[in-house]
């Protein structure tokens, strides 16, 4: 499985997580949303979680639903999720498996000392308790 983001959703991606350092950030990815998922924006949501910042991220419904609410009306998918893992790998952890949902692309980036490390995507296929991994591809 594949995934490819525009240039313009990386860069938003990217700056969001390094400007959030060195807390989690998080946000929702825009586009067509069968593979191979093409994400033409990312945006950016508030993290609520603020007791365990540096670790885990709480998206703000209220920015996720704006941002739903606005694919929908310019006829755009919800492809999935990004967050970020300062100073940690690109590794989906046991609390991303747990927390996800099936059939949607979640991107985690290593942010490490306020510089983007690695970059990786996992996708949880229907009836699956685990994730596989999905190769990303730079541009569209």
């Amino acid at each position: 499985m594949r995934a490819g983001l525009a240039p313009g959703a990386w860069a938003a991606l990217e700056s969001h997580l390094i400007q959030a350092y060195p807390n989690e950030a998080c946000g929702v990815l825009l586009g067509r949303a069968e593979a191979p998922f093409a994400v033409v924006e990312a945006h950016a949501c508030a993290n609520l979680n603020t007791e365990r910042s540096r670790d885990r991220y709480l998206m703000d419904p209220a920015d996720q639903i704006r941002v739903e609410k606005d694919a929908r009306r310019r006829s755009l998918d919800v492809v999935g999720y990004y967050h970020s893992h300062p100073d940690h790998p690109a590794q989906a952890s046991a609390t991303d498996l747990e927390l996800s949902w099936e059939q949607v692309l979640y991107i985690i980036v290593s942010v490490r000392e306020g510089k983007v490390a690695e970059r990786r995507a996992w996708f949880r296929p229907l009836g699956q308790k685990s994730f596989e991994e999905v190769a990303l591809d730079a541009a569209l």
